[in-house]
C-alpha cells in the first residue's frame, strides 16, 4: 500500500492524505517526487484510546481526529537535503508561526 521511502517515525509510516487543485492551487505546478513546506491549521475534533493500535508499552494507543481550517505553502521552491537541517526547520518554524508568506 505504501511506498517504502515514505517517509517513517518511530518505526511506522506516516498518514498520508489528498489535496485538490482548488484547497491548493499551487500543487499545479509541483513536481511528483519532490518535497514541499506546507502549513495547515487544524481544528481537533475528536479523541480516543484505541486498544488495537500498535504502540510501545510505554505509549498510549491515543488516536485524534482533525479539521482541516486552512492551509499554505512556505515557498515554492522543492526541500532539498540540506533544507531539512534543524536550523533551516527552525527558520521555517519561525516564519510558519509570523504568518507571513
Amino acid at each position: 500500500m505504501y511506498d517504502t521511502s515514505m517517509p517513517m517515525t518511530q518505526g511506522r509510516q506516516l498518514p498520508m492524505f489528498t489535496l485538490r487543485q482548488i484547497d491548493l492551487p499551487q500543487i499545479l505546478n509541483w513536481e511528483v517526487g519532490e518535497s514541499y513546506y506546507v502549513v495547515m491549521k487544524v481544528k481537533m475534533t475528536g479523541k480516543n484510546e484505541q486498544v488495537n493500535l500498535p504502540a510501545p508499552e510505554d505509549q498510549s494507543k491515543m488516536e485524534a481526529n482533525f479539521e482541516m481550517q486552512s492551509i499554505r505553502v512556505l515557498g515554492d521552491k522543492p526541500v532539498d537535503a540540506k533544507s531539512l537541517e534543524q536550523k533551516d526547520f527552525e527558520r521555517v518554524i519561525a516564519k510558519a508561526r509570523s504568518g507571513k508568506s
